[in-house]
């Protein structure tokens, strides 16, 4: 986030310096020409009858550079911010969206829910023992560990499912499910843990295996997103209670 701002303003600065510049190079480009025609004798002389004509002829187009040299400018500025603001929405490690764009998101359904008619299923994930792991291994494979983690939750998604890292140094990651029940996504969130528990993660040469435990809720119309983060936190917690862990749990609301 830091690196972002920071891009942000350099670029603020960059173009703000750029626009100034243009219109100062302008300004004093058509302040020589106007000199050279209106005070040097020989062009003046030459060029008598067209001074006044070819001096506004200058300031317009000079006008004209400046203001397209402003708009470009801008229009540049613009991309570049909206770009920053999509970069902001992205988790570093894994290329998810991050806690912020699941925030922004879980407003606009909260928002919508009146006007929505398919149901909507939160599932969060939450790799199990993960503290140990790293005290077993490393930051820095746990960390690659998450990044592969993050890569297989997003390829194996629907067109309907937008997956997120849960919080920014965390170990969960959570999914909306679009058009999805609450009983299809257990069977979803089950075939997403088993997907896990099969897999073998290689890094750096090594293949390392982790499990996961599941909470799944549904986004019910008219409900508030702070309800739905309780309880599905609860279901991640009641799964994560069990003794072998790697489960799911699901709460009806």
């Amino acid at each position: 986030m830091k690196y972002i701002k920071e891009s942000f303003s350099k670029f603020k600065k960059d173009v703000l310096s750029k626009v100034f510049y243009e219109i100062m190079k302008y300004f004093f480009v058509t302040v020589i020409l106007v000199a050279i025609l209106k005070y040097t004798p020989i062009v003046n002389e030459k060029f008598e009858l067209e001074v006044s004509v070819t001096i506004w002829t200058i300031i317009t187009i000079s006008l004209i550079l400046i203001g397209v040299s402003i708009t470009f400018s801008f229009v540049l500025f613009n991309k570049k911010f909206k770009s920053i603001q999509a970069m902001s929405l992205i988790d570093e490690l894994t290329g998810l969206k991050n806690h912020k764009a699941l925030e922004k998101d879980l407003d606009n359904l909260e928002k919508s829910q009146d006007s929505k008619e398919e149901p909507i299923s939160i599932i969060l994930f939450d790799i199990d023992d993960f503290k140990k792991f790293n005290d077993d291994n490393s930051y820095e494979i746990a960390d690659k560990i998450l990044t592969k983690l993050g890569s297989l939750l997003a390829k194996d998604s629907r067109i309907t499912d937008e997956t997120y890292r849960y919080f920014m140094r965390g170990d969960e990651f959570l999914i909306i499910a679009r058009q999805t029940s609450l009983s299809n996504a257990q069977i979803a969130a089950e075939r997403k843990r088993q997907l896990i528990a099969d897999s073998s993660f290689e890094i750096d040469g090594s293949n390392f295996k982790v499990t996961v435990s599941c909470g799944v809720t549904e986004f019910n119309n008219g409900e508030l997103k702070a309800n739905v983060h309780d309880r599905v936190g609860k279901a991640l917690q009641n799964a994560k209670k069990k003794t072998n862990k790697n489960c799911t749990e699901i709460i009806v609301w």
